[in-house]
C-alpha cells in the first residue's frame, strides 16, 4: 500500500511541476509588437545610438525591437508635403518596447543633452500609438 501511495504522490507532484512550468512559460510569452511608421522632424542634431542625425525630416519605422531612422528630402516634383528617402544608409538601433496605458496624442522624443552638449535620443513615443521605444544604450 505504501508503494501505491508513493506512486500517487509522485504523479501528483509531477502534475504540479508541469502546471507551474506551463504557467511560467505562458507568462513569459512575448507581446506582439505592431510595426509602426511615422515621419518625424528633428529641429536639432541628435545622437541615435552611435550616429549623430542632422536636422531634418526622418521616417521612423519599428520592426520588433528595432527602430530605423531614414532621412527624407523634399520631392522636387511636388510643391509641398511630399518626401523621398535619401540614399544615405538608414540608422538602425535596438530598443526596449513598453506598452502604454493609452495611445499617445503626440510624438514625444526624450533627448537630454549629454556632458559634451550633444542631444542624445533616449526614447520615442509616436503619435497615435500605445508604444514607447527606449533606445538600448
Amino acid at each position: 500500500m505504501s508503494k501505491l501511495k508513493s506512486q500517487i504522490l509522485s504523479v501528483v507532484a509531477g502534475v504540479i511541476v508541469a502546471t507551474a512550468l506551463v504557467g511560467a512559460q505562458a507568462a513569459q510569452a512575448p507581446v506582439k509588437i505592431k510595426n509602426v511608421r511615422q515621419q518625424v522632424t528633428l529641429t536639432q542634431e541628435v545622437k541615435v545610438g552611435s550616429t549623430v542625425l542632422k536636422v531634418g525630416e526622418y521616417q521612423v519605422t519599428s520592426k520588433g525591437q528595432e527602430l530605423t531612422f531614414r532621412r527624407l528630402l523634399p520631392d522636387p516634383a511636388y510643391s509641398a508635403g511630399q518626401w523621398l528617402p535619401t540614399k544615405d544608409k538608414p540608422v538602425v538601433v535596438k530598443c526596449t518596447v513598453t506598452m502604454l496605458q493609452a495611445k499617445s496624442k503626440s510624438t514625444e522624443l526624450d533627448m537630454p543633452v549629454d556632458g559634451s552638449g550633444v542631444a542624445v535620443l533616449k526614447s520615442v513615443t509616436l503619435d497615435g500609438t500605445d508604444l514607447k521605444f527606449t533606445i538600448d544604450q
